[in-house]
């Protein structure tokens, strides 16, 4: 019984969060509500407070699963070293699932949600880091990489028609990527 229980619950929040990308691929994230994710996903109103308070709970699940599979993705390339392959990794990634990462970076609840999204991926790579922080610096230089990446994809995302992905790879590996690296090596005296 708990199986089928599961499954369902499974089933149903599969829906739920594909109705709030699609519905984020027509609408601006305000103008999102409860009822027309539910009516998308085809469940009852009801059933949506089943699985999510509000639907900035089911934004977040939604965020932490493109985060995780981000991760999945560009992890291998950063520990191989391989800074330039995971910035294009990173922006394909972007680009595959451009409709929601529009709505979140670069949508019209601007620095609320971006604020939300780095909060959520600061959350799921502090919980999925190999190894635990050294000190200050590596917190300090995760929150940098996050936060630099993000805001660099959020101006991106407003300029597409103008940027390619090869370039905002190439500007993401040497602007961030690279200089996070090198200061992991050599710590500023202090910190």
């Amino acid at each position: 019984m708990s199986t089928v229980s599961d499954a369902r619950i499974v089933r149903t929040r599969e829906a739920l969060r594909k109705a709030m990308i699609a519905l984020a691929e027509e609408s601006p994230l305000d103008a999102i509500t409860v009822r027309a994710i539910a009516a998308r996903a085809g469940v009852g109103y009801a059933t949506f407070f089943r699985h999510y308070p509000d639907k900035d709970a089911l934004l977040a699940d939604v965020a932490d699963r493109l985060i995780r599979e981000f991760l999945q993705r560009v992890a291998p390339l950063l520990q191989d070293k391989d800074r330039a392959a995971a910035a294009r990794s990173m922006c394909d990634f972007v680009l595959e699932h451009l409709a929601i990462y529009k709505a979140l970076l670069a949508g019209g609840s601007g620095e609320t949600v971006r604020a939300e999204m780095l909060r959520q991926t600061m959350i799921t790579m502090a919980a999925t880091r190999k190894r635990k922080p050294d000190g200050p610096l590596d917190d300090l230089m995760l929150f940098h990489l996050v936060s630099a990446i993000l805001n660099l994809l959020s101006w991106w995302l407003r300029n597409l028609s103008a940027v390619s992905a090869a370039t905002m790879a190439e500007v993401i590996e040497r602007t961030v990527l690279t200089p996070v690296s090198l200061l992991r090596k050599q710590p500023p005296v202090g910190l």
